[in-house]
């Protein structure tokens, strides 16, 4: 099959939307099929453009079997809810030329993930004029995310028509996916037929991320000596992961010597969550920058494990 992906994530980032699509646009090239991907150059989750790339300009290049083009688009040192709109709409109207000159290529499916909602509706022109099948696959309802943050507080009519216009959106797509049962249920009850949503779970390779003998000399690298407890987040620091938790518990187990807090990533919110951890004299957390990909696993040696839940490879998707 020709498969089409317009999101605004990709490789080389290595948390969240952009490590899935890139895995999955990997996977699907190495059983066959021709994959293209529209997108922009990194910046997630630092907001800053990633070294090599540009902000400013078109680049088209081969990632892991796929055939990848990048769009300018502009990215906020300090996002809020209108510089995000911004931020998004910018990539949209870059991307549009390029998807459009996809129409010739003909794709059997194009697939677009949400966040960004903004690009579904070009992907179903393309989709339309190619007479390819469209596929959404969302990882994140980011209208419900945005009210509940407070994010576009005082704006009653825009959130209304936001409701109505993703509502709109899904029902015009083929196959819509999602990562978790509860999200499943959510997009039927926004009226999209149970029979065109499916499941398709975050997956863990296995084979690289596995149970191995604890490293004291890793946990040393995150402050904690071979009887601490060490309590690990790593990800995005955003406003949307509620990370002030993990900053209050730090706070209360402050006295317990033998605990240990490391946050690992970055995010809009690294800053901020920063200057709290200061104010409050937090001793015994620490934050690290983002790790490189293949450190994945020594990161989780050093944490103390919680029964983790792993899905195997993505399940087939059928139109």
């Amino acid at each position: 099959m020709r498969i089409l992906i317009h999101s605004i994530n990709y490789a080389p980032e290595v948390i969240s939307v952009g490590k899935y699509n890139s895995e999955m646009a990997e996977w699907l090239a190495n059983r066959g099929h021709e994959v293209r991907v529209v997108t922009a150059p990194p910046y997630y989750p630092a907001w800053r453009v990633g070294e090599g790339y540009s902000a400013r300009t078109y680049r088209r290049e081969c990632v892991a079997g796929a055939d990848v083009w990048r769009c300018p688009l502009w990215v906020p040192s300090e996002p809020s809810s209108t510089k995000r709109m911004v931020h998004l709409a910018s990539f949209a109207a870059s991307s549009f030329p390029v998807m459009l000159g996809q129409v010739t290529w003909r794709p059997d499916v194009v697939m677009v993930t949400e966040p960004p909602l903004f690009c579904v509706p070009q992907a179903q022109l393309i989709a339309r004029l190619s007479g390819a099948k469209v596929w959404l696959h969302i990882l994140d309802f980011e209208v419900e995310a945005a009210l509940h943050l407070g994010m576009l507080r005082g704006w009653g009519g825009l959130q209304r028509l936001l409701y109505k216009v993703e509502r709109l959106v899904m029902l015009g797509i083929d196959k819509v996916s999602t990562i978790s049962e509860k999200m499943r249920w959510r997009i039927v009850e926004k009226g999209v037929p149970e029979d065109r949503v499916s499941m398709l779970p975050n997956w863990a390779d296995t084979a690289f991320v596995r149970p191995l003998r604890h490293l004291n000399e890793v946990r040393r690298e995150f402050g904690a000596d071979p009887d601490d407890v060490l309590v690990l987040y790593a990800g995005n620091m955003g406003e949307k992961q509620g990370l002030e938790l993990v900053l209050d518990a730090a706070e209360r187990l402050r006295e317990r010597v033998k605990i240990r807090f490391a946050m690992v990533g970055a995010g809009a919110a690294q800053e901020r969550l920063k200057r709290i951890a200061e104010e409050r004299k937090l001793h015994n957390l620490r934050f690290f920058p983002v790790q490189p990909l293949d450190r994945l696993p020594l990161i989780f040696l050093r944490a103390d494990p919680v029964l983790p839940r792993l899905t195997q490879v993505p399940p087939s998707m059928t139109f």
